[in-house]
């Protein structure tokens, strides 16, 4: 059986290229997988060497790069190291190619995780793109999502109705957060809308242990490892009370010329391999993000996930999920009553539930 994924993978973020991967090992099961290397004009610019536009933030994005040029070098090409050797990509194609029906060979098609269904994350003009929605499929090809996310995005009525369209024909359909899932069964009421886990959350931690060849044992040195996306001032002021409470190191994971605030060690160019390597031996995290959060539940860190206001929706889906919610901190006053360790007993046998539910849902996606 022939299995075509499209999701976001050719990015440097972390969570973006390790979802893919994750959904890839998942989709595996039941044939074999290629990764459609859709080349979207707005996304493609994030794996230029030197990043511009005209605005604003384009020039300082300029200047940022030019100043960092030889730890962007080396960012990028294990990147594109870790994609090459993991994704099996098909040959590159644009919306006209796909829609042209140039990939039009598969037998089942997916549509992956990550925010492919958030106009404000896949289009600079903030529109709907269709292509992550599987328009191009004119075969007889199934076509289902898994964990496709909308994130904080509101879709207007027009955008309504064209998602009611884009989805009409879909096999099934599952969403990665339950606020996602409420707003499309808003859009689609006599449609079963699922809810399932984040692709990186289908490996369990033994699976990306035996996968980047990490062995599960005490680390040599002990570190709070932060990862922030936003930056935001909060988790400025999480780092300095954590760091003195647990009287740890700081390590940052951060591409950034400078790092997010006064850290002992500051990783500019690690690529996916060397995050999973950093997630694996840390002894607190820190972090802001969806995917940060992920896997430190995953890896099973003791964690304070630091809350970015609205793009905290998928944070607060996960971890009610798993019965932590207190994990999140909102403010300062959240850092006093936030224990030191978290009980993986209950936790993990939660998320091995969860994690089931989710290839059940792929098993039955593509068997039905």
């Amino acid at each position: 059986m022939k299995i075509a994924l499209i999701t976001i993978h050719k990015v440097t973020n972390y969570g973006a290229v390790l979802q893919a991967y994750a959904t890839k090992i998942a989709l595996s099961k039941y044939g074999k997988v290629s990764t459609i290397d859709y080349h979207s004009q707005h996304l493609a610019h994030h794996m230029d060497m030197i990043r511009f536009e005209l605005s604003v933030h384009g020039v300082k994005m300029l200047a940022h790069d030019l100043l960092n040029l030889p730890q962007r070098y080396r960012l990028l090409s294990r990147f594109k190291k870790f994609i090459e050797l993991n994704m099996n990509l098909t040959s590159q194609v644009n919306s006209v190619q796909l829609e042209k029906g140039e990939l039009n060979h598969f037998d089942i098609y997916v549509c992956g995780s990550d925010q492919i269904w958030n106009p404000g994350v896949v289009t600079s003009e903030g529109n709907i793109d269709s292509i992550f929605f599987l328009s191009f499929v004119k075969n007889m090809g199934k076509k289902f999502s898994f964990a496709s996310s909308i994130g904080h995005h509101q879709y207007s009525e027009t955008e309504k109705a064209e998602v009611k369209n884009l989805l009409s024909d879909f096999k099934m359909i599952s969403v990665r957060e339950s606020d996602g899932q409420k707003k499309l069964q808003e859009i689609l009421p006599e449609r079963d809308i699922h809810h399932v886990v984040d692709p990186t959350l289908l490996l369990s931690k033994k699976e990306w242990y035996t996968d980047f060849k990490i062995e599960d044992n005490e680390p040599k040195e002990k570190y709070i490892l932060v990862y922030s996306v936003p930056r935001t001032e909060l988790i400025k002021k999480a780092i300095e009370f954590f760091s003195k409470k647990l009287n740890l190191k700081v390590v940052a994971i951060d591409r950034m010329l400078l790092p997010i605030t006064k850290v002992d060690k500051h990783v500019r160019t690690a690529g996916p391999k060397e995050f999973i390597e950093l997630y694996a031996k840390a002894s607190f995290v820190i972090t802001d993000s969806f995917h940060g959060t992920c896997f430190a539940v995953n890896f099973e860190k003791p964690f304070a996930c630091i809350s970015a206001n609205e793009r905290a929706n998928r944070q607060e889906s996960l971890l009610s999920l798993l019965g932590i919610k207190e994990r999140l901190m909102y403010k300062e006053d959240d850092f006093l009553n936030l224990a030191p360790e978290v009980d993986y007993d209950n936790v993990t046998k939660k998320l091995a539930k969860i994690r089931d539910e989710s290839l059940n849902y792929i098993e039955l996606a593509i068997n039905k």
